[in-house]
């Protein structure tokens, strides 16, 4: 499974009803249409993400070029609770892409890894557990020199 985290959209908005609107980056264009060449190499049959704009547009050229429909689900809010994400995501297939918020991110894991904005996590399963087990850079930093280290099998990288 992939879990993206959408692509930059600025500073957070005071109102959650205005941010739920809050666009991406004029920048970040790039990395959305980047994302389904930078995917190319993995099977997606499934994308869901969050209702909130900024998610959406993440996915859009990649829906488009996959010929799939987006599944906007609640459940991957940054407000979503911990029980309802993890319902949500023992029920899809290994081939399904989630693009969710750095908060959803952070309760998945306990706050263990970091995920850039782009940037993308390759998860396994093993047994009940979702694992982080590779770390994708967002496309528009793919080239950008990076530091990082590994611990259990996570990859971090180190801001």
């Amino acid at each position: 499974m992939l879990l993206l985290r959408h692509a930059s959209a600025g500073e957070k908005l005071g109102s959650p009803s205005l941010d739920r609107v809050r666009p991406l980056d004029a920048a970040c264009g790039a990395a959305a249409r980047d994302l389904p060449a930078a995917l190319a190499g993995f099977a997606i049959a499934r994308i869901l993400t969050s209702s909130h704009r900024r998610c959406l547009e993440s996915v859009r050229q990649l829906a488009e070029a996959r010929g799939l429909p987006v599944e906007r689900r609640e459940e991957l809010a940054p407000d979503a609770s911990l029980g309802d994400t993890k319902a949500l995501l023992e029920e899809l297939p290994d081939c399904a892409l989630v693009c969710t918020h750095r908060e959803v991110i952070e309760r998945l894991f306990d706050g263990d890894i970091e995920c850039e904005k782009g940037g993308a996590w390759v998860v396994e399963r093993r047994g009940s557990r979702l694992v982080p087990a590779t770390y994708l850079a967002p496309p528009a930093a793919a080239a950008a020199p990076r530091r990082g280290y590994a611990v259990a099998g996570i990859n971090r990288r180190i801001s």
